[in-house]
């Protein structure tokens, strides 16, 4: 074969090799990740907040660094009392404070929340409704 046809195969193939990642500096090949990776917060939409999650981010894994304040609004879309969100958990506990702006009124069905991560690790927050549905996402502090 000539040059200027392994040439450019070479360069895709190394391409392709650098871009999967799937061989590490050893040449063995990267066993895989037991825990999807996690992605940022949705837009801050409170001042002094560093992202959003809502109800559409259910199942998500959340990167946040240590001391970032995330706020959670979860909206049952109806005045039914029995679609409402329970107040939302965060476990373990000790690893966010929960936090107040002071200056948040909430229309009826909407249930939120503010935490401030004060440890790495995995934080788990969740919901339940009245009516039986649930809503949970981690929160990768690094």
């Amino acid at each position: 074969m000539s040059h200027r046809f392994l040439a450019p195969l070479a360069r895709t193939a190394l391409t392709l090799l650098v871009l999967t990642g799937c061989a590490d500096s050893s040449g063995t090949t990267a066993p895989p990740s037991s825990e999807p990776a996690c992605r940022a917060p949705g837009a801050a939409i409170l001042p002094h907040t560093d992202g959003t999650l809502t109800e559409d981010d259910n199942g998500a894994r959340v990167c946040l660094a240590e001391g970032r304040t995330i706020a959670v609004f979860l909206n049952a879309r109806s005045t039914d009392a029995r679609t409402f969100w329970e107040p939302i958990t965060a476990q373990p506990s000790s690893a966010v404070r929960r936090g107040s702006n002071g200056a948040m009124t909430l229309p009826i069905g909407v249930t939120a929340a503010l935490f401030t991560t004060t440890a790495v690790g995995d934080v788990h927050l969740a919901s339940r409704r009245g009516s039986g549905g649930t809503w949970a996402a981690t929160l990768v502090v690094h």
